[in-house]
């Protein structure tokens, strides 16, 4: 259990460990609420800001669409696949943070999800994701080779 000076087995900013966080979250879940307040107020505010910061990414993603960000993130990612020079590339991406931040964080995401390697050490939640929008792009491909052959059939 956390107590107001306890931080648990975890360090904290600033120690050698960069696991801190994703240590601290999971000893944080197993505490009662009124515990968890306590913890919270008892962290440096650098630590407090991670974890606040955390939280509100975490509930601002509940509600997306994961097949319809990796299709965005793809459609990025496919234009960026197109500049030639890595100087436009990196200007590119530079305004894409500047002007459309959400743009590269799909771009991210997808790159991330779907260009991992296929092997048993992969996260069964990232695989199940990846073949999610493989087969919704499938989908989409017959959808589009359907209505293309109905086309046809129209104009003979």
């Amino acid at each position: 259990m956390l107590d107001e000076h306890d931080h648990g087995s975890q360090p904290l900013p600033g120690d050698s460990s960069e696991d801190w966080l994703l240590g601290f979250l999971e000893a944080f879940a197993s505490t009662p609420e009124e515990q968890r307040d306590a913890a919270i107020d008892a962290l440096p505010p650098e630590a407090r800001g991670a974890l606040l910061a955390l939280a509100e990414a975490r509930a601002a993603t509940a509600a997306t669409d994961m097949i319809e960000a990796l299709d965005a993130g793809q459609a990025g990612l496919d234009r960026l696949y197109e500049l030639s020079e890595p100087t436009d590339l990196l200007a590119v991406i530079n305004l894409a943070v500047r002007e459309q931040s959400s743009l590269v964080v799909e771009a991210l995401f997808a790159a991330l999800v779907l260009h991992r390697r296929w092997d048993d050490g992969q996260p069964p939640s990232m695989l199940a994701l990846r073949e999610q929008w493989h087969w919704h792009v499938y989908e989409q491909i017959a959808a589009a080779q359907q209505r293309a052959g109905e086309g046809g059939e129209q104009e003979a």
